[in-house]
């Protein structure tokens, strides 16, 4: 999750000692990989909803998974 955080907030600082860190817990190419797709992807699709003034829908305070 730290590494997760790192993408989210600074991407631009992470570094190749960060994903040897992911390797040494004994993360594989794919998962780190697709970890950084699904961060990235996520906030995206917050950038293009915030940018087009999508209100949240708040699930978690209305005790829902989905809609």
């Amino acid at each position: 999750m730290e590494y997760v955080e790192l993408i989210t907030r600074t991407a631009y600082r992470s570094t190749v000692e960060d994903v040897q860190k992911l390797r040494d817990a004994g993360w594989k190419e794919e998962q780190i990989a697709e970890a950084v797709y699904i961060t990235a992807l996520f906030a995206f699709f917050n950038r293009v909803a915030d940018a087009f003034g999508i209100p949240a829908q708040d699930y978690l305070a209305q005790g829902k998974v989905t809609p």
